[in-house]
């Protein structure tokens, strides 16, 4: 995956995750959803930081 393609993902999941976080309750999947989004959200942070992308 490119830079330019993983600050997108990023910045998608954070914005899902503000969204669903919102949520005053939430249902047992969309907590599972929430935890998989963060899950990714880490692992994508960590390639930009480590440099793991396309030039």
């Amino acid at each position: 995956m490119k830079k330019k393609e993983l600050e997108e993902k990023v910045a998608d999941l954070e914005t899902s995750i503000m969204c669903l976080s919102c949520k005053d309750l939430l249902t047992n999947e969309e907590h599972m959803e929430l935890n998989s989004m963060e899950q990714k959200l880490t692992k994508y942070q960590k390639d930009l930081e480590d440099g793991n992308y396309e030039l």
